[in-house]
């Protein structure tokens, strides 16, 4: 699909949302409408002025879906960074929300880790990919540094710029890299005499976030030890300290691997992921949510916010 930005300043999801919003306010103020009338009425108008739009630009078949009130199959990644990126410090866009149509965030300033759990071809190792260029994309090197671990190799090209401090293919680099950060995370950790204003304000340290981003953990896992194992009791701190792990695993016996130490901790903290497609009977992963049959790159967000929303992840070519 054509990554490329819209013909127009503004961006087509963004036009829509203005026009919607004064269609229906005009309706509502100006018609005296019974609210059966009312509800009938306004989608209606909306789906004429979706077909204007899908008729008069040259859109892309995705965009095409969300103009007409639908989750696209799929989201060039460059258009949805182009509408989210000013959305404030930490939220790195990854989706559109089934619920109102709006980009759905990986907030990392409030929420430090992340889990995703998809079987093969579900789009896990495109989800870590988008988020590796919204780091890039959101932060300076001196702001966020990336550290990338991929046994399978599927995030080569990911980050290319000094973003990227590391790239573990194997669980001897992996081990090197994950002591390497806790190093980093054990000089960060608060003092007893710091003041509330320089916890409240994080000042009593300084340097960049660091984002610790995993694919096919179930992979790296394995073995007689984990290597990422030395990032584990940094964890419940990592707001304070500039921590974020961001883990992938098949969906496939992820039950049974709830309680292997890393993802179990990840849980205790209530983080937020995605579920991906899977099979329904591995049982809830994240919250009551179960896996189900999704199309690629589709899956439920769920976050202590806003609750469980289904999303469609947006689409980035490999480098």
């Amino acid at each position: 699909m054509d990554d490329r930005a819209l013909p127009s300043d503004e961006t087509v999801d963004v036009w829509v949302a203005g026009q919607h919003r004064a269609l229906v306010h005009d309706l509502t103020a100006t018609l005296d409408l019974d609210a059966g009338l009312r509800e009938a009425t306004i989608p209606a108008r909306h789906a004429a002025l979706a077909a204007d739009l899908t008729g008069a630009l040259d859109v892309a078949g995705g965009l095409r879906e969300v103009v007409s009130g639908e989750l696209p199959t799929e989201l060039p990644y460059g258009v949805l960074f182009g509408v989210a990126r000013d959305a404030g410090a930490g939220r790195i866009p990854i989706g559109l929300a089934q619920t109102d149509l709006q980009p759905a965030y990986l907030d990392a300033a409030t929420e430090s880790h992340f889990l995703v759990f998809g079987d093969a071809e579900s789009g896990k190792s495109g989800f870590l990919r988008t988020v590796a260029r919204g780091i890039v994309g959101l932060y300076e090197p001196a702001q966020a540094r990336v550290i990338l671990v991929d046994y399978r190799r599927s995030l080569l090209g990911a980050v290319e710029s000094e973003h990227l401090i590391g790239y573990g293919t194997a669980a001897d680099s992996t081990r090197e890299l994950a002591e390497s950060v806790a190093g980093y995370m054990r000089a960060r950790l608060p003092g007893p005499d710091l003041t509330h204003d320089q916890l409240r304000d994080r000042s009593w340290w300084t340097g960049p976030e660091c984002f610790v981003l995993v694919d096919d953990y179930d992979l790296v896992a394995t073995g007689p030890s984990n290597p990422v194992q030395p990032v584990l009791e940094y964890l419940s701190q990592a707001r304070d300290i500039g921590l974020h792990l961001v883990l992938t695993r098949r969906a496939g016996g992820a039950s049974r691997a709830l309680y292997e130490p890393v993802i179990q901790r990840l849980r205790e903290l209530s983080s937020s992921g995605l579920v991906m497609s899977g099979d329904r009977e591995e049982g809830a992963l994240l919250g009551t949510v179960r896996p189900t049959a999704l199309p690629p790159g589709r899956g439920w967000l769920v976050t202590r916010k806003e609750g469980v929303r289904l999303v469609q992840l947006g689409y980035l070519r490999k480098a």
